[in-house]
């Protein structure tokens, strides 16, 4: 926008100057309706300029009125809280009916008229997250973050790491958990989601440290629990025995909990591993 203005002025400055310089400004004549209008052809430049500057300046107004968070601005753009409203609850319902693309659309339309502009944002990107489109998701996350008040940073912060997860960005994502797990070690979905991550990057040893935890807060069933505990003690066994060594893998087998040592599955597959061990 500065680049034309700059080179609509050069335009129209050597256009004034020219004829000034040539010592013949020449005429301009308009005829209608039996009026005559008769000027130089420098004072009808600068008429224009000043009819530009004057459109750019209710161009200007316009635009801060049609922008503006007030009722007027809400009116004038069509977006209404009524309509937001209206968009909202369709949107609801396609997240209900498992169409995440048309949500995400209709959430993202309805966020700037919305009454809670982040909440908005927040779940657009979530349905954008589920339809692994993750640039649209990022992109609502930077819109939710400009509006995000303290009461809604934790679902903001809920909403990025499952972005991390699912968009494997495990790095990112560890960082996320660990400060997650220091402000909120007890919420469940906290605690489902890391155990997601440390399943997905095969942190068997960090599974095994927040299982306490994820039994007493019951992030999920007990059944679901055993199943996730085992796999976790018989991957850590492995890796131990595969990247560590037997003395590494039998002084960690010795600092467990007195119920692990004696867990028939456990022994048996320690058993296994160092009897490999020993015979290579």
């Amino acid at each position: 926008m500065l680049r034309i203005l700059v080179i609509f002025l050069v335009l129209v400055a050597g256009m004034i100057i020219g004829p000034i310089l040539a010592n013949h400004q020449g005429i301009v004549l308009f005829q209608t309706s039996g009026y005559r209008i008769k000027m130089s052809l420098t004072t009808f430049i600068l008429a224009q300029a000043l009819l530009l500057l004057l459109l750019y300046i209710v161009y200007w107004l316009l635009k801060k009125l049609f922008y503006s968070k007030t009722s007027f601005g809400e009116w004038l753009r069509s977006k209404s809280p009524k309509k937001s409203l209206k968009r909202l609850e369709q949107a609801q319902l396609a997240l209900l009916e498992g169409d995440y693309k048309k949500a995400s659309k209709l959430l993202a339309k309805s966020a700037k008229g919305a009454t809670n502009n982040t909440l908005t944002y927040l779940q657009a990107a979530q349905a954008e997250i589920n339809q692994n489109q993750f640039n649209e998701a990022r992109e609502h996350l930077e819109e939710a973050a400009k509006t995000c008040q303290d009461k809604e940073r934790f679902a903001f912060k809920l909403v990025q790491l499952r972005l991390y997860i699912k968009s494997q960005q495990y790095p990112l994502a560890n960082l996320a958990v660990e400060k997650l797990l220091e402000e909120m070690p007890r919420n469940a979905e906290v605690l489902r989601l890391a155990d997601h991550l440390y399943y997905e990057t095969k942190n068997y040893q960090a599974i095994i440290e927040i299982l306490p935890t994820m039994y007493k807060s019951a992030a999920f069933d007990e059944t679901q629990l055993d199943r996730f505990k085992n796999v976790a003690y018989i991957g850590r066994i492995k890796q131990l025995a595969d990247n560590e060594g037997i003395d590494q893998m039998m002084k960690w087998w010795q600092a467990q909990p007195k119920i692990i040592k004696q867990n028939r599955i456990y022994q048996d597959t320690i058993e296994i591993y160092q009897d490999n061990l020993l015979k290579r």
